[in-house]
């Protein structure tokens, strides 16, 4: 169930395809996110590919996937928490049409904005028989995780639900369909890509009504999808309110969270008046315990996690750049009242925050106590018993009480998700042979020294309620743009995306030629593009196809592509769509050679392919 040593998943193989299958549609959501992870995972979603594949190197591979992906992926994430990455690509301005940041709305009660932190993904996966007419052929897929979307090296927990379109409806997916029309709401923008989007999820709504999820084995009887903080459909909004783990008497609870309010455990820690000697475990960070008094966790045993495995990496590694600590980020409860026990999944820290304002989501799952108990699932999280040399996790006691330091990372980062709040719009014009960037901060209000620069540009200057930036090449421009938030030697940089108006139609071919410069790199994407497996086509074929036509060696690749073109013509025609894109974005004789144009426009007449 929770297995530690031995059931260690596989973030990109939970969202590959299943044999047989290839990607119809994603949407998921992640508080933060790191872009490399992002294409990372638009690789095993839609080319089967490990997220570690070699290949994500190869800017070749990588267009060829990010194209084809774009239209089938919707991501949603926090706004103000894209990491910045090290090293900006142009294949970075290809994410645009599948990044969305949400902010949630402020609520007046609540002292700080609360966040967008879900951790999910729905995923349907259609059957490889051509074009699929009837749904039912199609396997639907629902991944609730404690993981963001980014490269930490913390602890984490997930659970996957497969399930097929009945004919009768499922209740169950009441609160899944109300948290995807929150999402589809969240879509901002009247572009086509912005109404491409919400018309997918629009049509995914209408299937889910009649996708029966299962859990797929004996342990659990039932679940529950309970997306915290967004609106149901009768008026009011879903929380933890009405679940036993926040509402019943307990004999045995087992909190796992890495942040901590101190009233939530509070309110565990108090509950069970008329219930003798109930087991309480509370597992979290070493940090965490800083916001717990005595009186608030007296009934609790706490368990953090050892420094030996919190910084072993860095006892196999000098390189420090490389180095990252690791700790316990899993959210995971387990309440149980005599022979009823239940297990919950998700995002949720036992935290004001997590509890009021915030969107969150998280899996109930049903058991009884001899599938499901505190022994049983301590046994798996400790490797043993309590005291077992092996169990990564150590009994602690709380710290001396001391005066809480002034957190100033997380006050500039709180910073940069206000200054999202500004909803700030950007212009392009040209300028000089180049281009200009116009952004405006209306009721520009948040109080800081901030810096702005375009993601693809080393240009920056500070943000005011007017900022210009100019001398631009067309590769510069993108909705993505790098925040700084200062504060004298302290620093926080993340991206954000502002709606960019009059960004030249050119700018998405200049990306596909920066890529594609010369028959060399055209020839491996027509091998990625035709292989049947795009592994070995790009190991086998591209090397044969390549040196035959573009080293000009008496046409030697054009039987063996000839034939590949027929298999794919017979099989797969809808590929032929993407070529005739990658041509016309190109659209260069120095780069597509002659021969191969006119063997492509033959074979299009002969096979009876229409533009």
């Amino acid at each position: 169930m929770l297995r530690p040593a031995s059931d260690r998943l596989d973030y990109g193989k939970m969202l590959k395809p299943p044999e047989g299958y290839s990607l119809g549609l994603a949407v998921g959501t992640s508080y933060s996110l790191d872009f490399d992870a992002l294409v990372g995972t638009c690789l095993s979603l839609g080319l089967s590919a490990d997220m570690d594949s070699a290949l994500l190197n190869n800017p070749v591979y990588l267009l060829k996937n990010l194209h084809n992906t774009g239209e089938r992926v919707i991501l949603f994430c926090q706004a103000g928490q894209i990491q910045v990455p090290k090293n900006p690509s142009a294949l970075y301005i290809l994410l645009e049409k599948i990044v969305n940041q949400i902010q949630v709305k402020k609520q007046k009660t609540m002292p700080q904005s609360p966040s967008f932190h879900p951790k999910f993904w729905l995923l349907k996966y259609e059957k490889n028989n051509g074009d699929v007419t009837n749904d039912s052929d199609a396997l639907y897929r629902v991944i609730v995780l404690s993981r963001n979307l980014t490269f930490d090296r913390s602890w984490d927990v997930s659970v996957c639900l497969d399930g097929r379109k009945q004919s009768d409806p499922a209740e169950k997916n009441k609160p899944l369909t109300d948290f995807l029309e929150y999402l589809r709401e969240s879509i901002a923008g009247t572009d086509e890509n912005a109404k491409n989007k919400r018309k997918q999820l629009r049509q995914l709504l209408s299937e889910i009504d009649y996708v029966h999820f299962n859990t797929d084995g004996r342990d659990f009887s039932d679940f529950e999808f309970i997306p915290v903080g967004i609106p149901n459909q009768n008026g009011g909004h879903y929380t933890m309110d009405e679940a036993p783990l926040f509402l019943s008497t307990f004999n045995e609870l087992l909190v796992i969270s890495p942040f901590l309010s101190g009233r939530v455990i509070d309110e565990f820690n108090t509950r069970n008046k008329r219930i003798e000697n109930p087991r309480c475990i509370l597992i979290t960070r070493r940090e965490a315990l800083q916001h717990l008094k005595p009186e608030y966790c007296d009934k609790f045993d706490i368990y953090t996690m050892k420094d030996i495995v919190v910084d072993g990496e860095n006892a196999f590694s000098d390189d420090n750049e490389q180095y990252r600590k690791q700790d316990i980020h899993a959210k995971v409860y387990l309440w149980r009242r005599g022979a009823d026990s239940e297990l919950y999944l998700g995002s949720l820290n036992a935290s004001h925050s997590a509890l009021n304002g915030n969107v969150e989501f998280v899996l109930r799952l049903v058991s009884r106590y001899h599938r499901l108990n505190m022994e049983k699932l301590t046994k798996e999280i400790f490797n043993g018993a309590p005291d077992n040399p092996e169990n990564p996790f150590e009994i602690v006691s709380l710290p001396e009480p001391s005066e809480p330091e002034d957190d100033v990372l997380s006050l500039l980062e709180r910073q940069i998700k206000e200054l999202c709040r500004l909803a700030p719009s950007a212009h392009v014009e040209e300028w000089q042979e180049k281009y200009r960037i116009t952004l405006q901060f209306e009721k520009l209000s948040v109080k800081g020294d901030f810096l702005i620069s375009p993601l693809l540009s080393s240009k920056t200057a500070p943000i005011t309620p007017l900022v210009v930036i100019d001398g631009l090449t067309l590769l510069q421009l993108s909705e993505f743009y790098c925040v700084t938030a200062r504060d004298g030697e302290n620093q926080v940089r993340r991206l954000i995306k502002i709606a960019t108006a009059n960004i030249p139609k050119d700018r998405d071919k200049a990306v596909v030629k920066d890529v594609i410069k010369d028959p060399q790199h055209f020839f491996q994407y027509v091998a990625f593009l035709l292989g049947d497996d795009y592994l070995i086509s790009a190991l086998e074929d591209s090397e044969t196809v390549v040196s035959g036509l573009a080293g000009n060696k008496n046409n030697a690749g054009l039987p063996a592509l000839y034939e590949r073109m027929l298999r794919t013509a017979a099989n797969a025609p809808e590929k032929f769509k993407e070529l005739d894109y990658i041509l016309q974005m190109v659209d260069s004789d120095e780069v597509i050679p002659r021969d191969f144009a006119e063997l492509y426009h033959s074979f299009k007449k002969a096979v009876g392919l229409h533009d």
